[in-house]
């Protein structure tokens, strides 16, 4: 096993190398998601017209989830990128089921704040 500057290499046996890959390109999915979250968070905060404190009060609701959904991609990315390395596999219906839960909440509570 050789390291590069992105860390130890494996060895490309059976379906590792395109678990690994599947796992980040969901990995970016997750993180793409967040960031565009967050974005309509800035923007919401930024242009929604007459709401004052309402908009940014919503707004920073909408970074929040977004942050979160960042965050959670990444705590999922790490498990299974071990998980791939042990041989193992346990998925996430619970925790995914929460996050996406209280993203949606929270995309809720910033429609009710905006309104």
């Amino acid at each position: 096993m050789s390291r590069n500057i992105f860390g130890p290499t494996q060895p490309n046996e059976g379906s590792t190398a395109r678990d690994h890959l599947a796992n980040e390109r969901t990995y970016l999915a997750w993180h793409r998601t967040g960031i565009s979250v967050a974005a309509l968070g800035v923007a919401v905060a930024k242009f929604a017209p007459h709401r004052g404190g309402h908009a940014v009060a919503a707004g920073l609701i909408l970074i929040g989830a977004g942050l979160l959904v960042s965050a959670y991609g990444t705590a999922r990315y790490r498990v299974i990128s071990r998980q791939i390395e042990s041989g193992e596999f346990a998925p996430a219906t619970f925790a995914a089921v929460v996050t996406s839960s209280v993203v949606t909440v929270l995309a809720l509570l910033a429609v009710v704040v905006l309104i």
